[in-house]
């Protein structure tokens, strides 16, 4: 086994965390998806709709549980890095906000529907046998540094223009709804890309680049705040099933960019690779009338969590 090969130990541990990260944070959006439901119309430059999700209490638990997932998820980054670490994540994910619909909206997958559930439950095995070699850079060199500012600014530039689109095409909400949710599979992709690099600090343990594992966790909490923000948006303006399609596409494509610009991860077999992420993309379309469907039904449906004593009920 070369240096460049990941570890069959690393693999496993990492597709092990991925699990229980993907779980978390499925029921996690859940009760987001809920709390946004229960608001009024959310606005970025209303102060007022920041302190309202803040104050719903399913909304709060769909973030706690964010957070918690976000432990694992780390551990997944530091084992497989992060080419692999989000498609993994986001198709396990999408997995079992399907089963967790099933077991508790009591919802039926029509035919093409579980055809897209299984190609979507199988893309993990194809993804891993991609052989994503782990990141393999130096934290600090001018390489590294070089690297991270051309690939952060011309994603920048991409974000502006999308709030520039957004205010294009402000009155037809459906447009806007789908936008946000790009916008926030960009942003998600960029906040790991950046924990990745404090990711790699901590394994070495090198306390001389401290600097750049602030600066990295900064910025990673200034682009999944904003990602975590505008996700709101885009599952309050748009349709729910296309806004998960559009933001996962967008967020492993771009963190799958980084990996292996930023951090040098190379797939060793790129045709397992490609069909995982094929297969992904695939089985979101698929699955977009489900999800959509989803949409219908939770409008129907109390509160998952009691605004009295916040308790959760299924």
């Amino acid at each position: 086994m070369t240096a460049n090969e990941p570890l069959l130990i690393d693999l496993i541990l990492g597709i092990i965390f991925a699990i229980i990260s993907a779980l978390i944070f499925s029921y996690g959006i859940i009760l987001q998806k809920k709390g946004v439901m229960e608001m009024d119309e959310i606005k970025l430059n209303d102060i007022s709709s920041m302190t309202a999700m803040l104050k719903n209490k399913t909304w709060r638990w769909g973030i706690i549980l964010s957070i918690i997932g976000g432990v694992p998820y780390i551990i997944t980054q530091a084992l497989i890095g992060v080419a692999l670490t989000q498609p993994l994540i986001l198709s396990l994910q999408l997995a079992f906000l399907v089963v967790l619909a099933i077991r508790m909206l009591d919802e039926k997958l029509e035919r093409v529907e579980f055809i897209g559930f299984i190609i979507l439950i199988s893309s993990p095995v194809f993804l891993a046998l991609g052989g994503v070699a782990p990141p393999k850079v130096d934290i600090g060199s001018q390489i590294f540094t070089s690297s991270f500012i051309l690939f952060i600014i011309p994603c920048l530039i991409i974000i502006i223009g999308f709030f520039l689109i957004i205010r294009q095409f402000k009155e037809r909400v459906i447009v806007v709804g789908l936008l946000y949710a790009i916008l926030s599979g960009i942003f998600f992709a960029i906040g790991a890309i950046s924990v990745q690099v404090g990711v790699e600090i901590i394994k070495v343990w090198n306390m001389s680049l401290l600097f750049f594992a602030i600066i990295a966790i900064f910025l990673m909490l200034i682009f999944n705040t904003m990602a975590t923000i505008i996700q709101q948006l885009a599952f309050q303006k748009g349709k729910v099933g296309i806004a998960i399609g559009l933001q996962s596409t967008a967020n492993i494509l771009l963190a799958i960019t980084g990996g292996i610009i930023i951090y040098h991860q190379q797939v060793l077999a790129p045709i397992f690779f490609i069909a995982g992420i094929i297969m992904i993309v695939l089985a979101n379309g698929l699955l977009i009338k489900f999800q959509t469907r989803l949409e219908e039904i939770e409008l129907k449906k109390k509160p998952m969590i009691s605004p009295e004593d916040g308790s959760i009920t299924v």
